[in-house]
């Protein structure tokens, strides 16, 4: 893709033959964009196209392309195309590029390609490109600085009909650089390269017994992937839980852009094997059931049979288990019994002074969200796909006190087969008459009262919890359905000030993670946490079942939630 390219738009379903040259594959991918939000291009298929003009943050010499680019979307954006600025530069700086934005008065948005993968992908070579991509075959249409051409292209019209809005086509722009990581000669080195980075990243899960689909055991093995790995790594559907780098520090499954590149290169050179002993065959891996260690108290949560089809509600189950004495806990972890079923599980030790909640079938909803988890009892773990259970810090705990039981609530998805689910509840305690000086608070905002519409592919919703004392605030866990697009975490300190604390763009069901800050931030009394959340109830979300549907809270996952769980310290008192 040396020259500028000049492509038949049959995907756009438009008449005339403009050229010989068919349209160029290059996949699907995504970006965030200077603002953090997610841009997946498949997402734009009810779009004939999607035109991208590429730019770089300290380049002046595409301020005539801009421009132009700005007179294309003013034309074009209501006939279905949409219109976006590629960052192809490598550059991270949002602020600078937002405010080269408003100056030249350009309403859109940036992609912010960090890693260069895209614009290397789709043959950038200068600022100041057009490039026209179609988002239903993932193909480049046309690359080149010719606005007439897209113009014409766009209005359906023939290479004679030249738009007269636009000046003569002319090469502008500056050179992308390539960042030494990005355009390279040498392939990268399986063995040296690629499968330590497979192995520190991927292969926890990627192997055998292991939650993903296949074993990441041996070069052969990931190069019979490597199509997917490829799709996965430019789509950011993997690894999982990725979160907006630019927003605080947690413990994000994100690869770092170097890692990036060498994976992606490998795999476009062929995934070739270097020889030698194969790092990844030599792998081991603890088989302890207990990730965190053998727990102190192992609770076997009564077994449930689970049919085959249809849809089960929500059940609390009492383990007959009663702590004799008052304890400080550290950690817990759920295990489930058949994980191919268990939806979610969420553990409490109930006191002997409150009832806590009603054992059997819940009525839907169950989870209305309205009641103060401390009225039913003390929430210690949750488990859902995807969780990261962690031991607390050493001088931080959850008191449950003597004569508290231990009941369940459990959610079961069928999976065409009958199964019996005998899941486990393992227990980490302080040490015997030890007391922590800080102890560990779960508070949440969420919304219940929602009703997201019909095809709303960007419904917003919101709710704060004002925390009432100095407080550590340790980590964030998002909860949403699959319609669930994206969720926000930002501070209101009671200074006036605001930060943004951690931003989850493309919010993932399968994946429910807690993000747990690296360092933990101290907060004042008075600070509110605002939660900020998105859904996608159109046909172009993948995992929505009923498009047509207005959808509210509730139980099932064709249902809806809205909940930012806050994990806090606060001093013991």
């Amino acid at each position: 893709m040396k020259n500028t390219i000049v492509l038949l738009l049959t995907a756009l379903t438009m008449t005339s033959a403009w050229a010989n040259d068919k349209p160029i594959r290059v996949g699907d991918f995504a970006l965030l964009d200077n603002r953090g939000d997610f841009h997946q291009m498949n997402w734009y298929q009810d779009h004939r196209a999607v035109v991208m003009l590429a730019t770089s943050a300290s380049c002046e010499g595409d301020t005539g392309a801009i421009q132009t680019y700005g007179k294309l979307k003013t034309k074009f954006s209501e006939q279905g195309v949409a219109f976006m600025l590629l960052n192809a530069d490598g550059s991270t700086d949002r602020a600078q590029v937002t405010t080269r934005m408003q100056q030249l008065g350009i309403d859109s948005v940036a992609l912010m390609d960090d890693s260069q993968l895209v614009s290397e992908t789709l043959g950038v070579e200068r600022s100041g490109e057009f490039i026209v991509y179609d988002p239903n075959s993932f193909s480049v249409l046309y690359r080149g600085h010719d606005p007439q051409v897209i113009s014409a292209k766009l209005s359906g019209a023939t290479d004679s009909a030249i738009d007269e809005d636009y000046p003569p086509a002319a090469s502008s722009g500056c050179a992308i650089n390539y960042k030494a990581y990005a355009k390279s000669d040498r392939v990268p080195s399986y063995s040296h390269d690629v499968a330590p980075i497979l192995a520190e990243n991927c292969a926890t899960c990627h192997r055998d017994g292991g939650v993903a689909p296949f074993a990441m055991d041996s070069h052969l093995m990931v190069k019979g992937w490597s199509p997917m790995i490829r799709e996965t790594l430019m789509t950011k559907r993997m690894p999982p839980g990725q979160v907006d780098p630019h927003i605080g520090k947690f413990n994000s499954l994100s690869l770092t852009t170097a890692e990036m590149q060498t994976l992606v290169h490998w795999i476009d050179a062929g995934s070739p094997n270097d020889g030698g002993d194969d790092p990844l065959a030599q792998l081991t891996w603890d088989e302890s059931r207990w990730p965190l260690g053998e727990p102190d108290l192992i609770v076997k949560i009564p077994a449930i049979e689970v049919p085959a089809n249809g849809t089960m509600p929500y059940i609390w189950v009492d383990s007959g288990i009663v702590l004799p004495e008052d304890r400080w806990i550290k950690g817990a972890q759920l295990l489930p019994g058949d994980p191919s079923v268990v939806h979610h599980i969420v553990s409490v030790a109930v006191p002997p002074e409150l009832a806590g909640p009603q054992i059997g079938i819940c009525p839907n909803p169950c989870a209305t969200g309205e009641r103060n988890a401390n009225e039913d009892g003390v929430r210690l773990q949750g488990y859902a796909p995807g969780v990261n259970p962690t031991l607390m810090n050493d001088d931080t705990g959850v008191l449950v006190k003597a004569d508290s039981r231990f009941v369940f609530q459990m959610h079961y998805t069928t999976s065409g087969k009958e199964t019996v689910d005998a899941s486990e509840f393992g227990v980490y305690f302080h040490p015997e008459g030890f007391e922590p000086s800080k102890r560990r608070v779960q508070a949440a905002a969420l919304d219940n009262k929602f009703v997201i519409p019909p095809h709303a592919d960007n419904f917003e919703v919101s709710n704060a919890f004002k925390v009432p004392m100095d407080a550590v605030l340790t980590s964030f866990s998002p909860h949403m359905h699959v319609r669930g697009k994206s969720m926000k975490f930002t501070a209101q300190y009671p200074d006036g000030t605001v930060e943004a604390l951690l931003s989850i763009p493309n919010y993932d069901f399968n994946w429910q993670r807690s993000y747990s800050f690296d360092t933990p931030k101290q907060i004042p009394a008075g600070t509110t946490i605002l939660v900020e959340g998105a859904f996608d109830n159109s046909n172009k979300n993948k995992a929505n079942p009923a498009p047509e549907e207005s959808v509210k809270w509730g139980d099932q996952s064709w249902e809806e939630m809205f909940i930012g769980f806050i994990g806090l310290e606060v001093t013991k008192r």
